[in-house]
């Protein structure tokens, strides 16, 4: 009761409401380019903490990218095998962040796919210290894939010294920001890799605890089209957080 929900300003009726913990499917994007060489150890500890954290039910799969995204770990429950995999990481390279975000897009159709009967909460959790510079695909293609995707990215930019101000920099922030806004995940940007454990712990914890809420919509239209959603909480200095939108059935897109 404490809920609305609004798709394109119109307020809808909840059919569905749930606290339960659903298992995640989550993709870990780690940037390993040279300029990470320095932060490896840290960034490595905090992922392999955060690993640590999933459920038995969870599964996660395990991604370095520098010049180009290469799948260390395919999705698996197995704990052991998520920390072997995170302490293969390497720093070498320029960034190729927005295929690495494809790649990781495309992995969690993939198993929603071959795991149909499932019902997973799908996550990516990137982390990359700077702009992307080699990337075959585009900021917007990746864009429009997450916004068609059922997938939350959580992003983390961890700032080099110098970097608040550079171009490069500000633009691999809005970047990162605005997957993450549109998905309904959430950016943290840091200045030091020793406040990545706590980032990861504050991903952890959300990912842990999020209601689910499903309505049908009173627009019957099948064009295709973007549709804003927009959810309102009935609770003091409480604000809540979901993709922005979706597009409807049918068109041409």
């Amino acid at each position: 009761g404490q809920f609305q929900v609004f798709e394109d300003g119109v307020l809808q009726d909840i059919t569905y409401f749930s606290r339960q913990h659903q298992p995640i499917a989550l993709t870990l994007l780690i940037d390993t380019s040279t300029s990470m060489e320095a932060k490896m150890r840290i960034a490595q500890e905090a992922a392999i903490g955060f690993a640590r954290q999933l459920t038995p039910a969870d599964v996660a799969a395990v991604v370095e990218f520098d010049s180009r995204p290469q799948i260390l770990q395919t999705f698996t429950s197995d704990k052991a095998l998520l920390e072997s995999a995170i302490r293969k990481t390497a720093a070498g390279g320029s960034t190729s962040l927005y295929n690495a975000i494809y790649i990781g897009l495309r992995e969690l159709q993939r198993v929603k796919a071959t795991n149909a009967d499932e019902v997973r909460r799908q996550a990516i959790v990137v982390l990359s210290d700077g702009e992307d510079t080699t990337s075959l695909l585009s900021y917007e293609e990746v864009l429009e894939l997450a916004k068609r995707s059922e997938t939350a990215v959580y992003s983390i930019g961890l700032r080099s010294r110098g970097d608040a101000s550079a171009g490069g920099f500000r633009e691999a922030e809005f970047v990162l920001r605005t997957l993450a806004q549109q998905t309904g995940g959430r950016e943290f940007f840091v200045d030091e890799a020793k406040e990545l454990p706590a980032i990861y712990q504050r991903i952890a914890d959300e990912l842990a605890n999020q209601y689910s809420m499903g309505y049908i919509s009173k627009n019957g239209r099948r064009d295709g089209a973007w549709r804003r959603i927009v959810v309102r909480v009935d609770r003091p200095e409480a604000i809540a957080r979901t993709k922005q939108g979706y597009y409807g059935p049918g068109g041409s897109k």
